[in-house]
Parts: C-alpha cells; sequence; structure tokens
C-alpha cells in the first residue's frame, strides 16, 4: 500500500473526519488499468487521493465511497471496461471493496439544565465527543458536568458561530428559554449537521417556523429540524425525555441499518 495513504487517511482521523477506502480486490488480466491491491482513499468531501484506474469507473467509486461514509455500510462493487454503453473500452472487469471509517460524532447540547444532564450521559455511553453549552455559570461547569469532553459558558449565538460544524455533528437544543432555543436554532439552521432537534411544544413549533420562514428559511431546510426532538415514548421525567432524544439520534446516526428483518412485521400475530 501507499504509505502516504494512510497518511492522508490518518490526518482525516485526527480532524474527526470521515473517509472511505476504495481497493481493487479482483481484476481480469486483460485491459484493466489498475490490477488488484491498487487503492484510493476518499474523504467525506470527495477529496480523492490515489488512483484505481481514472475515468468513469474511478469517478463512480468515488461515488460510491461518499455514499458508504452516509450509510456506515461496506460495500463490493464490480465495474466493466467492455465498451458497451456507459462503459471504458480498455476491456476486462473489477471488483473493488468499498470501506468506510466513520470519525467521532460530535453531540452539542445547548443549555445545561434537568434534560441536558442525562443526555450528555447517554452521549458519552454512545461514545460521542459531548460539548454542552450555557450562558449561566452555575450551570456550565465542570463540576456539574465532569464527564463531558468540553463546557462552555456564554452567549449561546456567539458561542456556537465558533464551532464546527460537520456532518458528523449532532445539536440538541434545549435551553432555559425559548427565545434563547430561537437563537440557537436560527444560528445552525443552515448548517450540514446531521441531526438538528430542538425541545418543543406543537404550538411552539409552528411559531418558530413561521419566524424562520418570514427570515427566507425554506421548507427544505426546515424539514431537517426535529422539533419535538425526541421518538414517542410517552416520556415524563427529564430521564425519559433525553432517553427518548437519544434514541431518535441513534436512529439517525444509523439511517442506513434501519428496517432489519428481525423488527418486520413485530406486532402482526402469528
Amino acid at each position: 500500500m501507499d504509505h502516504d495513504l494512510l497518511i492522508k487517511a490518518y490526518l482525516a482521523a485526527q480532524k474527526g473526519q470521515s473517509y472511505a477506502f476504495a481497493t481493487v480486490v479482483e481484476s481480469t488480466v486483460k485491459g484493466t488499468p489498475r490490477k488488484a491491491g491498487a487503492k484510493m482513499v476518499v474523504l467525506q468531501d470527495g477529496t480523492l487521493f490515489g488512483t484505481i484506474g481514472g475515468g468513469r469507473n474511478e469517478k463512480a467509486a468515488q461515488a460510491e465511497c461518499l455514499k458508504a461514509i452516509q450509510t456506515g455500510k461496506p460495500n463490493l462493487v464490480t465495474f466493466d471496461y467492455f465498451g458497451m454503453e456507459g462503459q471504458s473500452v480498455c476491456g476486462g472487469q473489477i471488483k473493488v471493496f468499498i470501506e468506510p471509517f466513520v470519525g467521532q460524532k460530535h453531540f452539542i447540547i445547548c443549555g445545561c439544565g434537568h434534560i441536558a444532564l442525562p443526555l450528555s450521559v447517554l452521549g458519552k455511553m454512545f461514545n460521542f465527543c459531548v460539548t454542552v453549552l450555557d450562558n449561566r455559570a452555575e450551570f456550565a461547569n465542570k463540576k456539574r458536568y465532569p464527564h463531558v469532553d468540553a463546557v462552555v459558558c456564554g452567549d449561546y449565538r456567539k458561542e456556537l458561530a465558533r464551532m464546527t460544524l460537520d456532518p458528523n455533528t449532532y445539536i440538541m437544543i434545549v435551553t432555559q428559554g425559548n427565545e434563547h432555543d430561537f437563537e440557537c436554532l436560527k444560528t445552525v439552521i443552515h448548517s450540514p449537521a446531521a441531526y438538528l432537534g430542538v425541545i418543543s411544544s406543537r404550538a411552539k413549533k409552528v411559531k418558530f417556523f413561521n419566524r424562520l420562514k418570514k427570515l427566507g428559511v425554506t421548507d427544505k431546510t426546515l424539514k431537517k429540524v426535529n422539533i419535538p426532538a425526541g421518538l414517542d415514548l410517552g416520556a415524563q421525567t427529564p430521564e425519559e425525555i433525553a432517553v427518548s432524544i437519544a434514541a431518535e439520534i441513534v436512529a439517525q446516526a444509523n439511517r442506513g441499518r434501519l428496517g432489519t428483518d428481525k423488527f418486520k412485521n413485530k406486532h402482526k400475530k402469528t
């Protein structure tokens, strides 16, 4: 293997970025530009290092890598060079193993109150890097949150604007007041975060969405917001509400694996 590819992958991992390797695991002798063992690495932003032969098949493999990064699922794909419609004309065939490596997920909790505390514990249990943020020093401190990776005390909007928000970021807004909730949501709504949740009632959702539409936020963007956040578990206590939110976040993180056979027809009588 080209050691430079390992270095590129290592540097991406150090930055918390996701990436995928595409490796030629089988090739026919005739025609194929690269043989078994050829590799390339594709970062989550599409940046590509190395080559498995160039051309349209490499472009297709790059797209498969990006898909695998999103789903977390490895894949084995076959590319032909037989000169048929939509194929390269070198001759032969290659099989490429797509192997994703997903960077550590970052969980940002806006608000350090009753729900945030058990939610942050669950975040650490799920191996997230957890940051909690509040504008009240009596809540945002290491004594109250010794288990998290970062405690930030300051203005919600300003502190969120300083943070790196990417497809590995999960954001839950659960502050001490509706106006703080709205400011947080307005600040991050256009971010590429994988999950954006807001603690809410139905009336609050309508009010927030009307205000955001007046600011030019589209319906497509609003659909990204999980409001009210959480799965319907009939939750009442802060701990139960935290579980419902955490369950929704896990479902979002594992969306590529949902729909397994063991849960199909679960409630049907046999």
